[in-house]
């Protein structure tokens, strides 16, 4: 199994380096430069050029590129061209926010969507099966602003039951989570709705009613368990956009968090605050997928053996 984690922490390596690469490249393709952004509007074309030529922004791509790629590899993220303050210290400030938002919306699809796709398969063509087709279908098409937008104007203005912005209490925090993880809940019903259904038409399944085992024990001790596996992947995944995904969200309920940091930092063109960011959020990425993996593994017995080279 160490062998395992070796190889998918290596694999690390080229997809971070691929994501800066793609980043680092729109960033210096888009207009505006840091001389301008760090000594504003009024300062003259010479201070401008002076400080371009001091960040080695007026040099050729890829010696800026590989530059930042020899910073990076000293713990050097640089500074923010907006503040002149450590990026990983704003990072650092604002990531708790994100991640409690993203725990709290990706417990909500478990808690909702894992068992409506159970029901909804048990009870295949009954009201709960196609009422929870519809739930799934609607919230799965529906864009998560216009959600936001109309849950702040219902809750906050009409009924006035919950804030509409900021963070500050728990009540701050349903509707973010609520607006954020009801797409994801529809996606994980329909999901697992497709695995249960799979799964009862199993022949071990059929063997466990044929011994006389009651249906309640041949779905949650035999069927549940087996089908629910891929939802593990289903929710890791989910996890990890979820942490990603707060950034429209974040600007609907004006929340400080990484979403709203990494909008800011790309329209002030904040290459250093954006980089970081990215790079940031990647690694977490990449990391829960390990976890989501290790944790299939460990599961499972086939893939167990699998990777641990034992049959």
């Amino acid at each position: 199994m160490h062998r395992y984690i070796i190889k998918r922490l290596l694999l690390m390596i080229p997809t971070i380096l691929g994501v800066i690469f793609i980043v680092f490249t729109i960033m210096s393709f888009t207009p505006g430069d840091p001389g301008r952004i760090m000594l504003g509007v009024k300062a003259s074309p010479e201070a401008v050029e002076a400080m371009n030529e001091k960040l080695g922004y007026n040099k050729p791509f890829f010696e800026r590129f590989f530059m930042y790629i020899g910073r990076l590899l000293k713990g050097d993220l640089g500074n923010s061209y907006k503040n002149n303050q450590p990026v990983f210290d704003e990072i650092m400030k604002r990531f708790p926010t994100t991640f409690n938002i993203a725990v709290l919306a990706v417990s909500f699809v478990a808690i909702v969507g894992i068992p409506l796709g159970v029901f909804s398969a048990v009870k295949q063509y009954s009201l709960l099966d196609y009422s929870t087709t519809i739930f799934s279908l609607i919230f799965a098409a529906a864009p998560s602003f216009w959600l936001g937008l109309l849950s702040i104007l219902l809750f906050s203005l009409v009924l006035g039951w919950l804030p509409p912005n900021g963070i500050g209490s728990f009540k701050h925090y349903i509707l973010p989570v609520v607006t954020l993880s009801l797409t994801a809940a529809a996606g994980t019903a329909r999901n697992t709705r497709a695995l249960m259904l799979e799964a009862i038409r199993q022949d071990y399944v059929r063997t466990a009613r044929g011994k006389g085992a009651s249906e309640t024990r041949v779905i949650w001790k035999h069927t549940i368990k087996n089908a629910l596996m891929p939802v593990i992947t289903s929710m890791g995944m989910s996890f990890a956009s979820l942490l990603g995904g707060t950034l429209v969200t974040e600007q609907v309920f004006g929340i400080p968090g990484l979403g709203t940091l990494i909008i800011t930092a790309i329209n002030n063109k904040d290459v250093p605050q954006v980089m970081a960011v990215t790079i940031f959020l990647s690694a977490i990425f990449c990391v829960i997928m390990l976890v989501v993996d290790l944790i299939y593994a460990y599961i499972d017995p086939q893939v167990k053996a699998m990777y641990t080279g034992k049959r």
